[in-house]
């Protein structure tokens, strides 16, 4: 069974990550592992996995309601 990183905290967080992740990889992002599958999604995962994407919390100036969920600002690292 897959362990979510404590960092992260939830696999829900972990996958809205993988998922901004993957969007900015078909958008042209260079991937930061090197993988057998060259899939997007599976990059993105196995880069969060890595810890090689951060992330923030943003703040917005309007609050969100509950069902809105999060909104994460995903960053790649060195």
């Amino acid at each position: 069974m897959f362990k979510v990183d404590e960092k992260i905290g939830s696999k829900y967080r972990f996958v809205i990550l993988c998922a901004q992740r993957t969007r900015q990889l078909l958008e042209g992002a260079d991937p930061r592992v090197e993988t057998v599958c060259k899939k997007p999604a599976h990059v993105a995962m196995k880069e969060v996995q890595a810890g090689l994407v951060t992330w923030t919390q943003s703040e917005s100036q309007a609050p969100l309601p509950p069902e809105a969920g999060e909104v994460l600002q995903v960053e790649v690292g060195p």
